[in-house]
């Protein structure tokens, strides 16, 4: 049977055309082939996850709350700091004259704490310590102070005496000892504080003359004492 030209002609064009487009795509690289240099993975498998950032870090390692006591460096004052989720209370005291109430906010293992008279407290703090400085009366002291269990921590006691108010602080440290100062009251011929009497931390009281000063806790992580503040 013959075949006629024309037809073989049509065939044999579209064939010689299947074999441009093929060889054409072969030579021809992707866009994401032509721009991915050499050793770039290709498999999401195979790319190492992000290290965290320190921000991270230091959210992780910083407790939600707790309670930390210590001396300053130095000696001559102790310093105790509570932290309760975002916010955070210290005292420094010296027993008599230096003494100070401080808040602020704890945010990201780091504590921005500022209180009267110009008293500011600025300290990092991890599960073991917190660690920084405070100014108390134009005195600045330097700190490490390590984390505490009660009955070990930061007390506080008002109470109002013939129309005055009493206002009393004690930090008691890890081996026992203690701190504790007076604010001066409104009327008292010499505004500086004076050494608070002994706590007794089984029964949470202290005797100033015949006033009896029943003491609260402030602990972080119990939250007990900061809607006091």
């Amino acid at each position: 049977m013959k075949i006629k030209t024309p037809l073989i002609t049509l065939l044999a064009g579209a064939a010689l055309g299947v074999i441009l487009l093929v060889a054409s795509m072969l030579a021809t690289p992707t866009a994401a082939t032509r721009y991915t240099p050499i050793g770039t993975p290709t498999s999401a498998s195979t790319v190492a996850p992000p290290s965290p950032t320190p921000t991270a870090r230091a959210v992780v390692n910083a407790p939600a709350r707790a309670d930390y006591a210590g001396e300053v460096h130095g000696g001559g004052a102790s310093v105790a700091i509570s932290i309760h989720g975002s916010r955070a209370i210290a005292y420094v005291c010296n027993g008599s004259v230096i003494e100070a109430w401080l808040k602020g906010i704890a945010a990201g293992g780091r504590l921005i704490m500022t209180g009267k008279n110009r008293a500011r407290l600025s300290a990092t703090y991890k599960p073991k310590q917190a660690v920084g400085h405070v100014v108390a009366h134009g005195v600045r002291y330097t700190f490490s102070a390590p984390v505490v269990h009660k009955p070990s921590g930061l007390y506080q006691a008002i109470a109002v005496v013939r129309g005055a108010k009493i206002k009393a602080g004690w930090i008691v440290l890890s081996d026992g000892s203690q701190v504790g100062s007076l604010e001066p009251k409104a009327d008292a011929a010499a505004p500086t504080a004076t050494q608070a009497p002994v706590l007794d931390v089984a029964t949470g009281t202290a005797r100033d003359g015949s006033t009896v000063l029943v003491a609260t806790p402030i602990s972080g992580v119990t939250g007990s004492g900061f809607n006091q503040q």
